[in-house]
């Protein structure tokens, strides 16, 4: 009978330790939820209107399967704006759904570098964000390869 007791006592010590000690600040679900929207409009909003067509029409292309074609539009978009890692994303997926494990590598190095904050774009750009900005506009994402 002590044991299922001490078992029990155990979980119930950890599951009790686990809610202590955490400091951060809570933020309701819903604020993070406009956070989110407001942060993937900034980063669309900082996109030129050339970048924004090139950027769209790679997303038509890319959920039509014609990923030589996204890929073209996804690098026009990023010369157009070098620093916005949107197009990069583009380039990424493109080179997820392909199997491109060396353009999915390089463009991923190129996003993170292009993720902080700057002067020209002082919200972070994370990856959720960029996910987020590419379910707006309607492109499928790929699923992570295990």
């Amino acid at each position: 009978m002590r044991a299922p007791r001490a078992v029990i006592l155990a979980v119930l010590g950890a599951v009790l330790a686990c809610g202590r000690g955490n400091d951060a600040p809570q933020v309701p679900l819903a604020q993070a939820a406009e956070d989110s929207v407001r942060q993937v409009e900034a980063a669309h909003a900082i996109l030129g209107p050339g970048a924004k067509a090139a950027l769209d029409s790679g997303n038509v292309l890319y959920r039509a399967r014609k990923y030589p074609a996204a890929l073209a539009e996804y690098r026009v978009a990023a010369d157009l704006a070098p620093q916005h890692p949107a197009p990069l994303f583009g380039v990424y997926m493109v080179a997820q759904a392909t199997g491109n494990t060396g353009l999915a590598d390089s463009a991923m190095a190129e996003i993170k570098k292009r993720s902080g904050p700057t002067a020209a774009a002082p919200h972070a750009f994370t990856d959720s964000a960029l996910r987020d900005l590419h379910k707006k506009v309607g492109a499928p994402l790929p699923s992570p390869k295990s």
